[in-house]
């Protein structure tokens, strides 16, 4: 089995400067059964927190989406890699530019607000969100009601889940 985890282009994976989403990956990273299979993606200017990471050399570029360049750059990496599971923490609207990414289990974890981040604002957004991602993960209760609010799905449906 292999696993690609995609962090949010600002977020360091490093330790001079941590973000919260780097700690709680590298340390599941660290206890998981499966950290060999494991590579984690994103863009950082430090030495990484751990081996398995692979840096993405994501250049921002005027007038252009800087989520669009780094999802593009992460595929270009991907591309002849057989990958059976995809964590994208902290930014659902990656889920949005790999809609062809069709030969792996999407996992969308959410670590602030739903409903203040881009791409799950709104419930048109969330219903496809849910529709997109084989399994939604909170860090809280709190964050998992904030996501269900005003949707019609059972708050005990088997494709949500809570990391406590």
């Amino acid at each position: 089995m292999k696993i690609a985890i995609l962090l949010p282009y600002k977020e360091n994976y490093s330790k001079n400067d941590t973000g919260a989403v780097s700690i709680f990956v590298n340390d599941v990273n660290k206890l998981s059964k499966f950290k060999k299979n494991i590579n984690i993606y994103g863009s950082t200017n430090y030495k990484p927190l751990s081996r398995n990471y692979k840096n993405l050399n994501f250049k921002k570029k005027f007038f252009q989406s800087s989520s669009k360049i780094y999802i593009k750059d992460f595929l270009k990496n991907v591309k002849n890699e057989k990958i059976d599971i995809l964590e994208i923490h902290n930014r659902p609207h990656y889920l949005n530019f790999i809609e062809n990414f069709n030969y792996t289990k999407k996992i969308l974890f959410f670590h602030n607000n739903p409903l203040e981040m881009q791409g799950s604002v709104t419930i048109n957004e969330r219903m496809s969100l849910y529709k997109k991602a084989d399994i939604i993960i909170f860090n809280s209760s709190w964050t998992k009601n904030k996501f269900l609010k005003d949707l019609s799905i059972s708050y005990n449906d088997n494709k949500i889940k809570i990391i406590t």
